[in-house]
């Protein structure tokens, strides 16, 4: 471990303005501690009055930072206010070694000095944010001697993403360009790359173009193109790439029989809809959650009887499915009455309705719970509730167990409750959005896949992200949780094992952090 003297100061100056006679400008002097580490990047996190906006000093590490230093940033657009930053020190391998907080207020056409103090920090991750300006312009000059960043360009490719899936323990998203990136484990082929590596710690291009949507299973993933072709890669143990076999990793394989409006891969089994809407189901039927009548594992797309399916969702071993005229049916294991059906002992092979005259728009299916929106945008929740993931404290944390869990439907109460424009499932959390764009979650929280700053669990929903942090859609996996914010970046948090994060590092984080483009 390297010792520096203190103080050290390093000044990283940040330029907000629209009109260059007005700039107004912010120096961030940093005292680093003797005991933080080699310094390679500096992570900044600014929050300007609940719009929140993080950068990378220098954006690509190539040497050990020299103090004193100086880095400044252009950042197009004009903005006043209260100012808070997060700075956080990085080594050469993305490792978060040293953090600081400091605030202020900044004056249209001022300057602002702030001192952050550095410290050596276990912590897992940054303060999240979403973009604040839509770049950063070059021509920054250099204070007291130190470098310069002439320009330094948000999520580097430019490119924003316009949905994400969070598998097991790899996530794969879609780009507005209709790209697509998967980043994390490979043991099985997750990545679609035709590459044997285990892991990849930041996203890796899927060959191909015209992806319109991606969806994740446990270690298998499918996507449907912009012409509802379907394919799917990974995992083949149990059939759920309905490629005629089982077996055999590292598979890719074109789904017959299109076109494809909707995919839902689950643990072993995957469920699709196509544009007539008729609902298929195929992989392992242990537990009937294929709907087809029996337990008989199919490796081709098998129909499920009905007609006018409009969404489905299948986990581990259940599956739900919505209707066009808004009905909603559940089928497979109910051993934690995830099926909201207590006259069900253990599992059903055929759809069943939920009793009711419920007019249902979004349904999502957990390891042992299931959550729904209806109509008037309330949320509710039944199942299994090991870990707080029903969103209602009143309701008592259930052992897991075989008979643990409630038929009953409970709507989400708490500091969350209200209207919800969408909600995702993970193995024993839940996670959704309000109306108003703000996110929340709730449930298990050992890997802080909740996003909240701890690895403490709730039973209700608590805010993820900056007071003002907008959010477009969210995706839950097992052990961790990725959004996408309404400006197009892309966000993690949680277990990052195998760099399911996409942060360029296999280390877990608490908060949303940006996925690396």
């Amino acid at each position: 471990m390297r010792l520096h003297p203190v103080p050290i100061a390093t000044a990283a100056l940040l330029l907000l303005s629209c009109n260059r006679e007005q700039d107004s400008y912010i120096v961030i002097h940093s005292d680093v501690n003797c005991d933080v580490p080699r310094v390679f990047q500096l992570r900044v996190t600014i929050t300007n009055d609940g719009v929140v906006d993080q950068k990378l000093l220098p954006e690509t590490p190539s040497a050990e930072l020299g103090f004193p230093s100086s880095i400044t940033l252009v950042v197009g657009g004009s903005h006043s206010g209260s100012v808070d930053l997060v700075v956080e020190a990085l080594d050469n391998n993305y490792h978060l070694i040293g953090q600081g907080n400091v605030g202020g207020i900044l004056d249209p056409g001022g300057r602002i000095d702030l001192t952050v103090q550095l410290a050596a920090t276990a912590i897992t991750g940054p303060t999240p944010g979403v973009q604040l300006s839509q770049g950063v312009d070059g021509g920054g000059q250099a204070l007291d001697g130190g470098a310069s960043v002439s320009s330094i360009a948000p999520g580097g490719s430019g490119v924003s993403f316009a949905q994400v899936a969070v598998c097991q323990r790899s996530t794969c998203a879609v780009r507005t360009d209709a790209s697509l990136w998967c980043w994390g484990e490979n043991k099985y082929g997750e990545l679609r790359s035709s590459s044997e590596t285990s892991f990849s710690l930041t996203p890796l291009a899927v060959s191909g173009t015209g992806w319109a949507t991606v969806a994740c299973g446990q270690t298998d993933a499918c996507g449907i193109r912009t012409d509802g072709t379907l394919s799917c890669w990974g995992n083949n143990g149990s059939g759920q790439l309905a490629g005629g076999t089982t077996g055999a990793d590292h598979q890719q394989v074109d789904v017959p029989d299109g076109p494809w409006q909707s995919i839902a891969p689950g643990s072993f089994q995957t469920c699709g809809i196509k544009t007539d809407a008729t609902l298929w189901c195929w992989g392992d039927n242990s537990n009937g959650q294929l709907g087809t009548g029996n337990v008989e594992a199919k490796t081709a797309p098998t129909q499920v009887t009905g007609t006018g399916w409009s969404q489905v969702s299948t986990n581990y071993y259940h599956t739900c499915a919505l209707k066009q005229d808004g009905t909603l049916w559940c089928w497979g294991l109910n051993a934690n009455m995830q099926l909201a059906d207590p006259t069900v002992s253990s599992f059903r092979m055929l759809p069943g309705q939920l009793n009711g005259t419920d007019y249902w728009t979004q349904v999502v299916t957990g390891e042992y719970h299931t959550c729904a929106i209806r109509q008037d945008k309330s949320l509710w929740c039944w199942g299994g509730n090991t870990a707080g993931q029903l969103g209602n404290a009143s309701v008592p944390l259930l052992a897991q167990g075989v008979q643990g869990g409630t038929s009953d439907r409970v709507q989400v109460t708490g500091a969350g409750a209200g209207t919800w424009n969408s909600i995702a499932a993970g193995g024993v959390h839940t996670c959704g959005i309000m109306s108003d764009q703000s996110l929340w979650c709730w449930g298990d929280n050992t890997y802080g896949q909740l996003g909240i700053g701890s690895e403490v669990a709730a039973s209700t929903p608590v805010a993820v992200g900056a007071p003002g942090q907008t959010w477009a859609s969210v995706a839950a996996g097992l052990l961790n949780t990725c959004a996408l914010a309404t400006d197009g970046s892309l966000w993690c948090w949680g277990s990052n094992s195998d760099g399911q994060l996409g942060l360029g590092s296999n280390d877990g984080r608490q908060v949303p952090t940006r996925v690396v483009q």
